[in-house]
């Protein structure tokens, strides 16, 4: 029988790379993605909730947040839904994670990278066919790199199609997107005969004492079920909004009916259309973005 546990579902993947006795799966695949000219050898896996510095200030919760032995951070998320305002939050989770390493007295040669890494079961970027997109500061007129402390990884996983018959010689990179994408439809001993090394041995016994265990897979299932929820949802407003936006005509007619439709999901006061009317398109897009953030951290 299949494991039928997708590490793709947020429980499964915190499970797989966010706990302490899991750490040599973490370097695994931060290795994989990565491939630094040094491989990475030690991480301390860090709480996932990013500080406030203000009362005021947004809290924010990652998927996965470590340090490696000599200074670099690292988050790991797993997206399977691409809510609106997607790369702006990555690159607010990057800029905090390089802002939060200096305390006082220290100096800004002190400051070490900080890298993201999203692993994407949709297609983000359409106009390109590799699955792996990397992200600098980085001077295109020039082909001058600025630094290489800010880095975002992309891998959409949709982009990648590797048959079991290539396993045996594909790099851990693309073993990993295999396990990530395809290890719920497997037996644990096919999966493990597919990828033998000891990284996905260890991952695979991850998923099989989820499936195995009645609480743990009950955490499992609810959180797959939410993820639907909130995929189904964000889903729904989009095209019921785009519905309202071409039957009123205008185009801020759009915007204006995905708001309602938000607002509606979200259980809010329908704001007047009168003064949705009034505002401008940028002010409104805005607004869209705002509640389905709200929307998919319910």
């Amino acid at each position: 029988m299949p494991l039928d546990i997708r590490p793709t579902v947020d429980f499964a993947f915190k499970m797989l790379f966010g706990v302490p006795e899991h750490s040599d799966l973490l370097i695994s695949i931060l290795n994989a993605v990565l491939q630094p000219t040094t491989p990475i050898a030690e991480v301390e896996i860090l709480n996932p909730f990013n500080p406030k510095k203000t009362p005021t200030d947004k809290l924010s919760v990652v998927d996965v947040k470590a340090r490696d032995e000599v200074g670099n951070r690292y988050i790991i998320e797993m997206q399977t839904s691409i809510p609106v305002g997607l790369k702006q939050r990555l690159i607010y989770y990057t800029a905090g994670l390089y802002f939060d390493q200096l305390s006082e007295g220290q100096g800004y040669g002190d400051l070490c990278p900080a890298i993201s890494i999203c692993f994407l079961t949709q297609t983000l970027f359409l106009q390109t066919a590799g699955g792996h997109s990397r992200f600098m500061l980085f001077d295109s007129d020039n082909d001058l790199l600025l630094t290489d402390h800010m880095q975002l990884h992309f891998v959409e996983l949709p982009k990648y199609n590797l048959e079991e018959a290539a396993l045996g010689r594909a790099a851990d990179f693309e073993r990993w997107v295999f396990f990530l994408d395809r290890a719920a439809d497997y037996e644990a001993d096919s999966l493990v005969h597919l990828l033998p090394e000891p990284a996905f041995h260890k991952a695979t016994g991850v998923l099989e004492m989820i499936a195995r265990s009645p609480n743990l897979r009950t955490l499992y299932d609810d959180e797959a079920k939410a993820e639907l929820d909130r995929f189904s949802a964000l889903k729904g407003a989009r095209e019921e909004g785009e519905a309202i936006g071409r039957a009123d005509g205008l185009q801020q007619g759009t915007w204006i009916g995905k708001i309602a439709v938000l607002e509606q999901l979200l259980g809010l006061p329908e704001t007047d259309t009168t003064d949705l009317a009034r505002r401008s398109l940028a002010e409104l897009q805005q607004t869209v973005q705002d509640l389905q953030q709200r929307l998919s951290e319910r």
